[in-house]
């Protein structure tokens, strides 16, 4: 492992100081998250875009269309693609195209059986349709709204995007689809931009219909990016108010939008529960995660629209669909916000009924990763207050969410729960021993500080979509970018290990948004190429294989940090898909290493057998070429973030006292906490340690009393930057 140093060469009573100095770089923290000392950087307020572009409208013409009396091509398949021309059997309509309860644009009379005039009836017909794409107009998630009685499978590009109330496998020209009536449902469409071309793109859909005998069928979609939307999940309170601002009409249907005032003029919110169990008022605890998320005191006022949830509801019906035996719904919100927590059980509780709790939230927490998985949104949610307080079960111990604690360290904090010792023995939680929580923020409890990070995290996800960085929004990518910001200056007790990725009370450090900006805006890097202090990637590594980035660090660096994320993927469900639970999690190690001579030497690693995420922290970092080396047991996606903060490099300057015969060390750019060595030699070769010790300041001083002088010696200041 590589030590940092610094040396003194004193020859013939003459010294030459070897040290590699910057200047430092302005750290004028804003009052809560970094914003404050963004904006004064820029002068101004970063430009968001938030407009939605319509790929392809509802009701749309232009539709070629083919009756499934044949297959439509030979291969099967070759009709979904671009270059595949439509013959004679083609025809052109517009959408919707069907039968039966006068839904459709484009009337297909001879569909149902039996059959009219001689012609046979068929269940099933192929759509195609070209659209074109502004390669500025690809934005990261797409929005694809469906109408569909009864099934489909829709193909974009001869990718299949989704498949909507049909059974798995290749289909046919006669395969039916399950009953279903017609009605608007949506898909979100991750990670476009390897999706989309620039220019030509086609939809090819084939819609099914149940029998050949049904009373109806129709068939429309819509294709767009999606509009901007985030979500508020809140705990009712025991009156049964969740909602940031009074709704104006009681027992309210649902999805229904009304617009916000005062601190919320300028905000639509759309209610996504009903219950009669619920009223639809102000909660004083909504109000002030709402205040801090996305109002117009927030940081991202200009947040559009907002679903609200109540907490209860959303684990079940409303969208986590907990128990039942299909999925969750699909999240059409970029960020969700979560500021409350569930445990289910305590030390009272039956054994027996803490196993069927333990595992009704395992199976919550599953589909909850399964979804940010599936959407490409980012979760942030909070831990308990507390620190005495075990790490709730939901959601805390998801993996693929944002967990955020206090500055304080006044909230639950270790390993995820085990849970085992409390049951039956029989059942525990998902995924025991992960540290957390993965960030904090200052507040005055975990429910203030998360929405802290989600707006935060909002407003990286609109300089993302402005500036065309759509991979950054990603949720691997966006959790390493707001990890690799933290700070921990502020900790003098924050700790990791290789091991252990993060601090078991602070995560990677409290939020930082200038930090998080800047790395964002340096963009995505290639792998294999040399980058300068500041970048990220989206990558995908092979199983056993590994990835290597270069940094070439012109100058000395105060501080460094390195973080790596990567999402649980759930395989196998019965609720997914009918088959037992199987699961996807990888086992990744991050390192870095230093260039010296021809060879990259090791100078710290981050291997954790439980997180999914790694993560370095060093300080005092000399300049020189280094390569962040990534390696994993199995093949997946990760997120990748990395900053090195310019400053002044450890050193020291030299007097000599001829009075007394004393050399006199000022040491200076000193890392607090930090272990220095001062060392000596007489040839660069064997070195003498003459003095230890542990930065309590920046500055400070050390005096060596010589009883000869010799006519040459070498003074070097050694310490280690990983923390």
């Amino acid at each position: 492992m590589f030590l940092s140093k610094n040396i003194i060469k004193i020859i013939f009573n003459c010294f030459f100081v070897f040290h590699f100095l910057s200047s430092a770089e302005a750290q004028t923290w804003g009052k809560d998250i970094g914003y404050n000392a963004l904006i004064e950087e820029l002068k101004e307020v970063p430009e968001v875009d938030l407009k939605s572009i319509i790929y392809i409208q509802a009701e749309d013409t232009g539709w070629y269309y083919r009756k499934g009396t044949s297959e439509a091509s030979e291969p099967p398949d070759l009709w979904r693609e671009s270059d595949f021309n439509e013959n004679s059997s083609w025809q052109i309509g517009q959408a919707p195209i069907g039968y039966g309860d006068n839904d459709d644009n484009t009337i297909l009379n001879d569909m149902r059986g039996p059959s009219v005039n001689g012609s046979e009836p068929y269940t099933s017909i192929y759509l195609r349709k070209k659209f074109l794409v502004n390669s500025l107009d690809i934005h990261p998630r797409l929005l694809l709204r469906a109408y569909v009685d009864d099934g489909a499978i829709i193909w974009i590009n001869g990718i299949e995007v989704a498949r909507l109330h049909m059974s798995e496998g290749t289909k046919t020209y006669d395969s039916t689809a399950q009953v279903h009536e017609a009605e608007w449902e949506s898909i979100i469409i991750g990670k476009a931009k390897k999706l989309l071309n620039e220019g030509e793109n086609i939809i090819a859909i084939q819609a099914f219909n149940q029998s050949i005998t049904s009373s109806d069928f129709s068939i429309d979609i819509e294709l767009s990016s999606c509009p901007f939307r985030v979500s508020l999940i809140e705990a009712p309170r025991s009156d049964g108010s969740f909602l940031p601002e009074t709704s104006p009409i009681n027992n309210p249907p649902i999805e229904y939008s009304f617009n916000g005032s005062g601190p919320f003029k300028g905000n639509s919110f759309r209610i996504k529960t009903t219950n009669d169990s619920l009223t639809y008022n102000s909660s004083e605890h909504a109000l002030a995660v709402a205040k801090r998320f996305f109002s117009n005191e927030s940081i991202v006022s200009w947040v559009p629209h907002v679903d609200v949830y109540s907490a209860n509801q959303w684990v079940y019906e409303d969208y986590l669909r907990t128990g039942s035996s299909i999925p969750p719904k699909t999240e059409e919100s970029f960020v969700q916000n979560h500021s409350w927590i569930s445990y289910g059980y305590n030390n009272e509780t039956d054994p027996s009924e803490i196993d069927n709790i333990i595992s009704i939230h395992n199976e919550a927490i599953r589909r909850f990763d399964y979804a940010i998985f599936r959407d490409q949104f980012i979760a942030c949610v909070g831990l308990n207050n507390g620190a005495g307080t075990t790490v709730p079960s939901i959601l805390a111990s998801s993996y693929n969410s944002i967990t955020v604690g206090n500055t304080n360290g006044s909230h639950s904090q270790g390993q995820t729960v085990s849970g085992i010792d409390l049951g039956t023995g029989n059942t525990k939680h998902d995924g025991p021993g992960r540290t957390k929580p993965d960030i904090v923020a200052n507040d005055n409890s975990t429910s203030a500080c998360t929405p802290q990070v989600s707006s935060a995290v909002t407003f990286l996800i609109g300089v993302a979509q402005t500036k065309k960085e759509g991979n950054a929004t990603l949720p691997e990518v966006m959790k390493a970018l707001i990890m690799a910001g933290a700070s921990k200056k502020e900790f003098d007790n924050w700790s990791r290990n290789t091991e252990m990725p993060i601090d078991p009370v602070l995560g990677a450090g409290k939020i930082n948004l200038l930090n998080s900006y800047h790395i964002l805006i340096a963009g995505e890097q290639e792998p294999g190429k040399f980058s300068t202090n500041y970048g990220w990637d989206f990558g995908s590594i092979d199983g056993s294989g590994k990835v290597s980035y270069f940094i070439n660090l012109e100058k000395a660096v105060k501080e460094a940090t390195v973080s790596l994320n990567w999402n649980r993927v759930i395989r196998s469900a019965e609720w997914l898909d009918g088959n037992p639970y199987s699961e996807s999690i990888a086992d990744m190690k991050l390192e870095l290493y230093r260039k010296k001579d021809n060879d990259f030497i090791l100078y710290d690693s981050s291997d954790s057998k439980l997180d999914n995420l790694e993560h370095l922290y060093l300080r005092g970092l000399d300049k020189g070429e280094y390569e962040i080396r990534v390696s994993s047991d199995v093949a997946t996606n990760y997120g990748l973030a990395w900053r090195a903060e310019k400053g002044k490099a450890p050193n020291i300057n030299l007097v000599i006292s001829p009075e007394d015969n004393s050399l006199i060390f000022y040491f200076s750019n000193l890392i607090p906490g930090k272990t220095f060595s001062l060392e000596k030699s007489s040839d660069l070769k064997k070195w003498t340690l003459i003095h230890s010790f542990k930065a309590l300041e920046i500055s400070e001083q050390f005096t060596e009393f010589i009883e000869t002088q010799s006519s040459k010696s070498f003074y070097r200041l050694h310490w280690n930057p990983a923390n």
